[in-house]
């Protein structure tokens, strides 16, 4: 994945904080393997139901971005 790939990836999940944060959560941009993109969630969003569709809400929005298939994936670190 390239440089600019990765600041738009960047972008995306920065562009999303202030709404989970809004709602007593946290994102953190971990890192790309490969088509995986790398989060780690904090907050609210360790126990909330609708943190899988607010992933694959991110999901789509970077999809459509950079045009690439990918998985937007939570990592516990």
């Amino acid at each position: 994945m390239s440089d600019d790939e990765i600041a738009i990836i960047a972008q995306c999940i920065d562009e999303a904080r202030p709404g989970i944060q809004s709602d007593g959560g946290d994102i953190e941009f971990l890192g790309v393997r490969g088509q995986r993109v790398e989060v780690k969630l904090t907050g609210k969003c360790l126990t909330c139901a609708l943190a899988g569709q607010t992933l694959g809400a991110l999901r789509k929005k970077i999809m459509q971005r950079i045009d690439r298939p990918l998985m937007v994936v939570p990592i516990m670190a």
